[in-house]
């Protein structure tokens, strides 16, 4: 009876030797093996010749021949904190697992505490702390590249972004991992983040832009209670209600984005705010320039408010609120 190889291996084209030949046999492996309908790349490891240059079932070959989880931005990728996995499989075993045989260009594995977590699309992977800072370490060592380094600092920011892990659990997880590299610049960056920044332009602006000589201390991410509900703004210079909107260089080309800021703009105008909208490119192109329409829009807010009659000024506790004539 001809068997179907494919159904064999199952879906991702890779399984435990022993496991096939208890189906089939030993004979009919090596047969398979010696005519090339099936490969090892992994010591008791068998797998599609179809399949073998595919991230997923070299990523499912590297856990049944380690008995470890995918870790870094392997599993960063599986559980959706990461756009692609990049070329390489990273996969975490405990201190007893033995894995000093020659491994394919393709495979890293890192030893440490023994590995736990969750399965994401059918594959075991380590938690999102682990598995963000494994992909850190790994950007910033010796072999990593800029690109890691970028997809390394995306995954943080989009991890708190997303509550899918909190800042004071990574920087707890940090302090205890002295040997970790480039901790001291990981430090920085949970900083900005627990300040508020939500994005590399923020980030960026917050120390570029935002930090104008003269000009009060910018608030980030402020909650402002409008008509549409909670508009949380990047940043605000509170005395003088003036919003600071940093348009990063992809998300607000969308048209659909572009309608649902200009529904922000209104709502917050209707609170008595302005809102000032700064564009990626502009802000890389002349950072002078853009802090220095910062300042005039400051200012022609502050001559603003102070021109307004009294009655037409309450304040709710917490900011002033210029509330329409009645």
């Amino acid at each position: 009876m001809a068997i179907d190889l494919v159904e064999l291996l199952g879906a991702d084209g890779a399984r435990r030797s022993a496991d096939v030949v208890e189906v089939v046999g030993p004979a009919s492996v090596t047969r398979w093996v010696r005519h090339g309908r099936l490969l090892r790349p992994l010591p008791g490891v068998l797998v599609l010749p179809s399949r073998a240059g595919t991230w997923r079932t070299r990523a499912a070959a590297a856990t049944l021949w380690t008995g470890g989880r995918l870790c870094g931005r392997s599993a960063l990728y599986l559980s959706d904190l990461v756009a692609d996995p990049g070329p390489l499989v990273h996969v975490a075993v405990g201190p007893a697992r033995h894995v000093a045989v020659a491994r394919p260009d393709w495979l890293r594995v890192h030893v440490g505490p023994a590995p736990s977590g969750p399965v994401a699309q059918g594959l075991p992977i380590t938690a999102d702390v682990d598995s963000l800072l494994t992909a850190w370490g790994h950007a910033h060592a010796r072999r990593g590249t800029p690109r890691e380094v970028e997809v390394a600092r995306g995954a943080v920011i989009g991890a708190c972004r997303r509550k899918r892990v909190a800042v004071d659990h990574l920087q707890e997880e940090l302090a205890a991992r002295s040997r970790l590299p480039a901790r001291r610049a990981l430090g920085h960056l949970l900083e900005q983040i627990a300040r508020g920044c939500q994005s590399e332009f923020e980030i960026w602006g917050l120390t570029e832009l935002l930090d104008v000589p003269g000009l009060p201390p910018v608030q980030l991410q402020y909650a402002l209670q409008t008509a549409i509900g909670t508009v949380h703004l990047d940043a605000v210079i509170e005395e003088v209600q003036l919003g600071i909107e940093l348009d990063g260089a992809a998300y607000h080309r969308s048209p659909d984005n572009w309608a649902r800021d200009r529904r922000r703009d209104s709502a917050v105008l209707a609170r008595g705010w302005v809102t000032l909208r700064i564009d990626h490119a502009r802000a890389h192109r002349d950072p002078p320039a853009t802090q220095e329409e910062i300042t005039r829009a400051h200012w022609a807010r502050k001559a603003t408010l102070i021109a307004r009659p009294p009655q037409q000024r309450a304040v709710d506790g917490r900011s002033s609120i210029i509330l329409p004539p009645k």
